[in-house]
């Protein structure tokens, strides 16, 4: 379509049947573009009429009511409208009953297409003549021209630059007359012969003074020292700050010869020297293997004793534990039988194998403990005839 026009009677009573009753949504073509795409980002249907139908107003629930319910004119009897010129859009707001009124778009290239639904009266200035809309929104595009004289006199430019910055000095000639017969090296001279040309202020002259003699501003002059820095603040002598004390990692660490990487599991090796060294250096006794064995045997007792102490050829023992005590020195003047070596192997290979239970049965949670024995002594037995 090549401009608006009217609205017809035809394309009113199109949209009127699928509005009332509405049973499925409206064609695309015969909806303004605003309203499709509130229905898209909000998701609307027609099951919600009220939404589907009407924008956001305190008398929509009443006009939705009145389309879906009020009788309608007949198709051949004119209907009274009045157009609403906007800035972006001509409205046509058509009445179709006395108390309700539909709302109508213009789209170049689908004509007229529903936009809302209102109550009476017509907006106040809105026009019952659509040329008279039209005339109203093309005035409104274009701004008041102004009148320009063409008519110019000799000497014109003259008396303009002439004038130019008398409104701020009464006595501008005679200033500059005698400011100019001055030595021309000095910088008043120089203010002179440059106010002379473009009418330079007062207040112009006044706030250059100030930046070039204020100490507190920055000198344009590189010439004229700027102010220094204010230094800051040091802290005193006597905030002392706190001597820093430094503590080495490897002292709350029992085994110092591997390193701990907590993002990585410890080989199963390196899991039983740390808990045989996590057991002696705490020096309280792991429990028994098993919780329901009430009897132990001779070797388990005999682990629970003190270990006697081993004699050096030194008179005078050392205040500091050696470096070396996982070594077992042996006296030629003592009689240190094979049996108490033996039964200290046995004691260590039964607390790893303590250990290796107590994390194994953490996986076993619906299983009785016979079970749990069964188990372990078979896959000790499969781990051996491997060997």
């Amino acid at each position: 379509m090549d401009g608006p026009n009217p609205i017809s009677p035809a394309t009113i009573h199109v949209i009127l049947d699928y509005l009332s009753p509405l049973t499925s949504p409206l064609p695309s073509h015969l909806v303004s573009r605003l309203l499709l795409q509130r229905h898209h980002f909000l998701n609307l249907t027609p099951d919600n009429v009220e939404e589907y139908l009407a924008w956001p107003s305190e008398e929509r629930s009443h006009a939705v009511h009145l389309l879906q319910t009020s009788p309608f004119p007949a198709h051949d009897l004119p209907l009274p409208v009045h157009y609403l010129p906007d800035p972006e859009n001509i409205q046509a707001h058509v009445r179709i009953t006395p108390d309700l009124r539909l709302v109508f778009l213009w789209h170049k290239e689908h004509g007229w297409q529903y936009h809302n639904v209102a109550l009476m009266p017509f907006p106040p200035n809105s026009y019952s003549s659509f040329n008279d809309s039209l005339l109203a929104s093309s005035l409104d595009d274009f701004l008041p021209e102004q009148t320009v004289s063409l008519n110019t006199q000799e000497g014109d430019d003259d008396s303009y630059w002439n004038a130019y910055g008398q409104g701020d000095e009464v006595d501008h000639h005679s200033t500059s007359t005698s400011i100019a017969d001055q030595n021309l090296n000095s910088e008043d001279a120089y203010w002179a012969q440059y106010s002379a040309v473009q009418g330079l202020s007062h207040s112009f002259k006044i706030f250059v003074e100030i930046l070039t003699i204020s100490p507190t501003l920055g000198s344009g002059d590189s010439t004229l020292p700027s102010p220094r820095p204010q230094p800051n603040k040091q802290l005193g002598s006597n905030n002392v700050l706190p001597e820093r004390i430094i503590v080495a990692s490897d002292e709350f660490q029992n085994n110092n010869t591997e390193v701990y990487n907590p993002l990585e599991p410890p080989a199963p090796a390196s899991l039983a020297r740390r808990l045989e060294a996590l057991s002696t250096g705490s020096g309280i006794d792991s429990p028994p293997l098993f919780d329901n064995d009430r009897t132990s045997d001779s070797a388990t007792t005999s682990s629970l004793d003190p270990v006697p102490a081993l004699t050096s050829s030194s008179s005078t023992a050392s205040p500091k534990q050696s470096s070396f005590d996982e070594f077992i020195v042996v006296d030629q003047d003592t009689n240190i039988s094979k049996d108490a070596i033996d039964d200290a192997t046995q004691d260590i290979l039964r607390d790893n194998i303590k250990s290796l239970y107590r994390l194994w049965k953490l996986n076993r949670c619906n299983t009785t403990i016979e079970d749990d024995k069964e188990v372990f002594l078979a896959t000790v037995r499969q781990a051996l005839e491997q060997l």
